[in-house]
């Protein structure tokens, strides 16, 4: 059974990616939140921090597959946002899914096979006023995996990007932000996409754009 690990998996649309998958593969999660762990498989670990990253990915030893899922959410005018909330989301991202990716790259390119999803956002390919923080953070990650997508295909590694829309999940209201969700894609469907986007059906998927009609 391959091993699949879930950044941020433990709330959520990593929660539900988790769900979905846990039947077909040995699904483990990473969160900073001890109390976000019970009842799953996983294990604490801030993936802004080095150390943490490089312990916790020694520990859990060989992964087939890699789901980067992890992110936090800042909106509003830049003149209006703070340097520790342009750090805070830089940080956690864009350099935290850099440090993972890292770390767990070496034993996919040892062993010629490997895919890593990159749970990206409909604003890491389009602008939004107030949002130029938080999208930027996301078009980071775009260049990074297209980037990476050349670097490791001699290594029959798969690189593939998911670039959903508005979502029901909690990552607004962790940023103290209310928000219409009434158009908002359930993460069931986000997940239902994630878990194609890894089969092994033949089908290679690389780049993947949805959103609800009207978002």
């Amino acid at each position: 059974m391959k091993k699949v690990l879930i950044t941020g998996g433990a709330q959520g649309l990593g929660k539900e990616i988790a769900k979905q998958l846990k039947e077909d593969y040995e699904v483990m999660v990473l969160d900073i939140t001890e109390s976000n762990l019970e009842g799953v498989k996983g294990y604490i670990c801030d993936i802004t921090d080095v150390s943490q990253v490089e312990k916790v990915i020694s520990e859990i030893g060989k992964i087939d597959i890699l789901i980067n899922n992890a992110g936090v959410y800042v909106s509003g005018e830049l003149t209006d946002t703070s340097y520790n909330d342009i750090a805070k989301v830089m940080l956690v991202n864009a350099v935290g899914t850099m440090n993972i990716t890292k770390e767990v790259l070496p034993q996919m390119k040892e062993r010629k096979s490997g895919k890593v999803v990159f749970i990206g956002s409909i604003r890491g390919i389009e602008g939004k006023e107030e949002r130029s923080v938080y999208c930027a953070s996301k078009w980071a990650i775009t260049g990074f995996l297209k980037s990476l997508r050349k670097e490791v295909e001699k290594y029959d590694i798969e690189v593939i990007g998911l670039y959903p829309g508005l979502m029901k999940t909690n990552l607004f209201e962790n940023a103290g932000i209310e928000r219409d969700m009434n158009e908002a894609m359930d993460p069931k469907e986000v997940a239902e996409i994630c878990k194609k986007s890894i089969e092994d059906d033949g089908l290679v998927m690389e780049d993947i754009v949805f959103r609800k009609l009207h978002y």
